[in-house]
């Protein structure tokens, strides 16, 4: 009898083990090294980005909206994953929608900036349908966030419900709402306007987080709009991560972006706003971190400001386009350990099966390209030189609606850093590819078929 047990036993522990073993095989696979170009999706993406015809209109009108989306009950908390979705204790700030809408007589587009970690995909496929009910779509929306680690969570399937709280339908349209109508107030309220933009350096707030001494984007970008009623209203983007709080601040907050749009708001301007730029790579650097952090950064940022002269530069047209292309991506490679991946079943069952975009808007001169996902900031330079090759200025922004992981240059890529392991999903080389896709985007927005070198030092 006991051995019989005992066989039992045996038997179980053995079925065990192979189905583990069985598990592990179709879930764990070796990390594929092959760089994007070596595959087809690489020249299918770059043939697929087709040249626009951007057209002037008349002067442009703009108007501008805020919706106040704090919940009427504590949500998860979305931001840092060691929180499992832990759900706030208390509320520091509201937090808000904000939205520019720009005509041009000819096309308009809505800039909408979310005080959340990210766009979720899931309010991004919600827009999709709701937006036509006011003359908007994702052709003619530029989404973004600020990217605060204190906002409402439970929006996110899969794994993502684990870390920001379980998904919950209702949180997920309550956003999109408020975004629709955010957009539906600001296009009721055009007013014509002339428009400004401009870059300045503010060094003290940022570093690279990934490498000691590494590249800095420090530039604030932003457009400035003077409207004929007097309004004066103000778009900013900053590399800098809104990481201020820490992970044991169970509090509904937005940061340092919030704490600067309502001090612009207090030093002259009618309406700011805020969206996260390419902060890949790069964290807030404050003397000390907590709360105040938030209030030395958004200082800091607001002061250089108002002292600085002379850096908004007037728009040289009045060219209105929004282009927007799906983004071709190989097998994914989210790491395990060194040098193994889960499989792709695995890696959709956890983040979800949401096409990522590209999207380019123009603006007279400037060019706002939005990534799905945290953009470095060390690409920016590169960047800069090819939009200036063909007179435009850009802006380039994170959390457009999608997101696929931390997007960080190859030389990292076996970094011991969580940008470059955990959180860097589709494999060596990926950087350097959607730097090449941004690259033809600014050749298609810009109009003309003479395209500039994509191609950058891939190490």
């Amino acid at each position: 009898m006991v051995r019989k047990i005992f066989r039992y036993i045996l038997y179980f522990f053995l079925v065990v083990i192979a189905a583990l073993v069985v598990f592990l095989a179709i879930s764990i696979g070796p990390v594929d090294r092959t760089l994007p170009e070596d595959h087809a999706y690489y020249a299918e993406m770059l043939n697929s980005i087709e040249t626009q015809s951007p057209k002037e209109g008349h002067a442009y009108r703009v108007g501008y909206a805020k919706e106040n989306f704090t919940p009427s009950k504590p949500t998860s908390l979305a931001g840092y994953g060691n929180r499992w979705g832990k759900v706030y204790e208390s509320v520091a700030d509201s937090i808000y929608i904000r939205a520019l809408v720009i005509d041009n007589g000819i096309s308009k587009v809505a800039i909408v900036s979310a005080d959340l970690l990210l766009m979720p995909p899931t309010v991004r496929e919600r827009l999709s349908e709701i937006l036509p009910e006011i003359g908007f779509s994702l052709d003619n929306t530029f989404l973004g966030a600020t990217h605060t680690h204190n906002s409402i969570g439970n929006w996110g399937e899969g794994a993502a419900g684990f870390i920001y709280g379980p998904y919950e339908e209702e949180v997920v349209y309550f956003i999109a709402e408020k975004i629709k109508t955010c957009i539906a107030r600001a296009a009721g309220d055009l007013v014509a306007a002339k428009v400004k933009h401009g870059v300045l350096p503010i060094d003290a707030p940022v570093k690279n987080r990934l490498t000691k001494n590494g590249p800095v984007d420090s530039l604030l970008r932003a457009i400035e709009v003077v409207r004929a009623d007097s309004v004066k209203l103000l778009m900013m983007s900053y590399t800098a991560h809104a990481t201020c709080l820490f992970s044991k601040d169970l509090i509904l907050s937005r940061d340092y972006p919030g704490e600067l749009v309502d001090e612009m708001e207090s030093r002259g301007y009618t309406f700011a706003m805020f969206m996260a730029g390419s902060v890949g790579s790069h964290g807030c650097n404050p003397p000390k971190f907590g709360e105040p952090c938030i209030d030395w950064i958004a200082d800091e940022i607001a002061d250089d400001i108002q002292a600085a002269s002379s850096w908004m530069k007037p728009l040289h047209d009045t060219a209105l386009l929004l282009y927007r292309v799906p983004l071709h991506l190989g097998n994914s490679q989210a790491k395990i350990g060194k040098g193994w991946k889960i499989r792709d079943w695995l890696f959709s069952a956890a983040v979800g099966e949401y096409q990522p975009y590209l999207s380019a808007l123009r603006i007279g001169d400037v060019v706002m390209l939005g990534t799905p996902c945290d953009f470095s900031g060390e690409f920016n330079a590169h960047i800069d030189t090819v939009a200036h090759e063909h007179g435009l200025s850009p802006i380039v922004t994170s959390f457009n609606g999608g997101y696929i992981g931390y997007v960080t240059p190859l030389k990292y890529y076996d970094e011991d850093h969580f940008e470059t392991q955990l959180m860097n999903w589709y494999g060596p080389g990926t950087g350097e590819y959607l730097v090449a896709c941004i690259d033809r985007m600014i050749d298609a927005v810009d109009g003309k078929n003479d395209p500039v070198k994509t191609a950058i030092d891939a190490h």
